[in-house]
């Protein structure tokens, strides 16, 4: 492996470690030696690729964005299937959460958002709208072909999801990966998908 190639690797492994510890602990429960311990570097080494901890928070959003922008940028496009969408969604949306037991970043920096630097605040902020953009577009291009079935405005609906999905999120770090089945169920059933058109997913991120 060349150099910049090792370079890559090693920010790539940084930003892995520390959204783990992002989810578990909060952007404000972890030091750079919590990063460089397991990883058998230096701290200057996470400098070099961070050099500030605002830094890193901000590169953890935007990577977080960015794949969700790759996932869904075709649909913000040229639109197409929106049950698709949404179950792609929480597919990806419940992996992440049910496989380290952590919540979501989005939830995580809302509840340290007073305290994390302005940096991190606009990020999150940016972020948070855009998925926000994002669903309201799912579900009103998906309730005019038919796949969903719910009254009021979808931009509202959008964050009544959303705040389900975050909150579940955080109750299922006490009760368990179940909440957060239960919350998807619910949001199944008040959008009025019925069985035949559910994909069902499991805790790896695929879909059936």
């Amino acid at each position: 492996m060349n150099a910049a190639a090792q370079a890559i690797d090693t920010r790539t492994q940084i930003l892995d470690i520390a959204e783990q510890l992002a989810r578990q602990r909060g952007f404000g429960g972890f030091s750079y030696r919590d990063i460089s311990q397991p990883l058998g570097i230096k701290n200057a080494a996470i400098h070099y690729h961070f050099p500030t901890k605002a830094d890193l928070g901000v590169a953890l959003l935007t990577r977080y964005g960015e794949i969700l922008s790759s996932l869904t940028s075709e649909f913000m496009k040229h639109g197409g299937c929106a049950l698709d969408q949404l179950e792609g969604f929480i597919a990806f949306y419940g992996d992440k959460i049910c496989s380290n037991q952590g919540t979501c970043l989005i939830a995580t920096l809302a509840s340290e958002f007073a305290t994390v630097p302005a940096a991190m605040q606009e990020a999150g902020k940016t972020l948070a709208m855009d998925i926000r953009t994002w669903m309201t577009k799912v579900l009103d291009v998906g309730r005019e072909q038919g796949e969903f079935n719910f009254d009021g405005d979808p931009g509202d609906k959008a964050l009544l999801i959303l705040t389900s999905m975050q909150g579940a999120s955080q109750l299922a770090r006490m009760a368990g990966p179940a909440t957060m089945d239960a919350a998807v169920r619910q949001i199944r059933a008040d959008l009025g998908i019925g069985s035949e058109l559910v994909r069902k997913w499991d805790r790896t991120g695929a879909i059936a």
